[in-house]
């Protein structure tokens, strides 16, 4: 398991793609027929309230660490799978059931613990052309394209994480 470091919360506090509205977020999916990964409850509903289906939703029932929603509608039509991902960390098991996730699509992932930092697992097991969608509390939504820079910058960041466990 990985531990965020005290750098690691400081790196993270900031938007990691381009921060959007939601309605820059609706000009920039529409038309886009990829894979989507969005990251989070009050996003995962955004997109699913516009009308986009994502590809992955990763989703704990939580919003800012409060327990608020119900994770059935995100659960309708898709397959789910369960991860443990106790707050501030990323899980060991976090890597392989992405990969799953990814390879069952449309697919849900219901988080026991806290997904803030699974954005990060989320670009480093996309495939290039990927998008991942997650909310920056009071700014709006930010969004990643995955590419090379993209996956370098989560190494980079992911490589300030303490090993524990």
């Amino acid at each position: 398991m990985l531990k965020a470091s005290e750098e690691t919360r400081r790196i993270v506090r900031k938007p990691l793609g381009v921060l959007l509205d939601t309605e820059e977020l609706r000009r920039r999916l529409k038309g886009f027929n990829g894979i989507v990964i969005s990251v989070g409850d009050v996003v995962s509903q955004s997109l699913l309230e516009m009308g986009f289906k994502p590809s992955v939703c990763v989703v704990d029932g939580k919003t800012l660490r409060t327990c608020a929603h119900s994770v059935e509608r995100f659960q309708q039509g898709r397959i789910v799978l369960k991860l443990v991902n106790p707050p501030g960390t990323i899980s060991e098991e976090s890597w392989s059931i992405f990969k799953q996730a990814l390879d069952s699509q449309p697919s849900t992932i219901l988080v026991e613990g806290e997904e803030d930092l699974l954005t990060l697992v989320a670009v480093e097991t996309a495939p290039y052309g990927s998008l991942v969608v997650y909310g920056q509390p009071g700014e709006g939504v930010v969004l990643i394209e995955v590419n090379e820079s993209s996956k370098k910058m989560v190494l980079e960041i992911v490589g300030t994480m303490e090993a524990c466990g």
